[in-house]
């Protein structure tokens, strides 16, 4: 994906439904000084060009049955159809996240499950995978902070400025 220069109003719009993705073109208008259509063109043109990938609502996993988060690094096996693993893969229900690697692993995926026995029994299936020669997997305990992308301009101080 390309990156854009973006002006003062679309990082005030990338902000505003950042933070409220449910935020009215007319409530974004009146934080960022444009008219409510206005702020529809800008918000069109920022998911045509990809910027904005959709909308949509940030679940409590504990709260929707899926307390047990777990890091699973794989490794295929040599020779194998990557692409058609990494299809597969996708089409598994427990995988949240799925991303290409460099190291020892060629790929770490984010899983929830409803409990450390069916993350077991994912595991046991991921394991018996056609292309999969093996994994490894870190359980969390807790998760102390998940947040949306950061957005380059963002004017946040950082920990070295706290």
């Amino acid at each position: 994906m390309a990156t854009y220069d973006f002006d003062d109003v679309d990082r005030a719009i990338l902000a505003t439904l950042r933070e409220d993705g449910r935020a009215s073109h007319a409530e974004v208008a009146k934080r960022v000084g444009l008219s409510a259509p206005a702020v529809g063109e800008r918000v069109k043109k920022l998911v045509q060009r990809g910027v904005i990938r959709g909308f949509h609502a940030t679940l409590a996993p504990d709260a929707v049955g899926l307390p047990v988060a777990a890091f699973v690094a794989l490794a295929p096996t040599p020779g194998s159809d990557v692409r058609d693993l990494v299809a597969r893969l996708g089409r598994l229900r427990e995988i949240e996240e799925l991303h290409s690697v460099a190291g020892t692993y060629s790929y770490l995926a984010k899983v929830r499950t409803a409990s450390p026995t069916a993350l077991d029994e994912f595991l046991d299936d991921l394991t018996m995978m056609d292309g999969v020669e093996r994994t490894e997997t870190t359980m969390v305990l807790r998760t102390n902070l998940e947040r949306p992308a950061l957005l380059p301009f963002d004017d946040a101080p950082t920990p070295d400025d706290a």
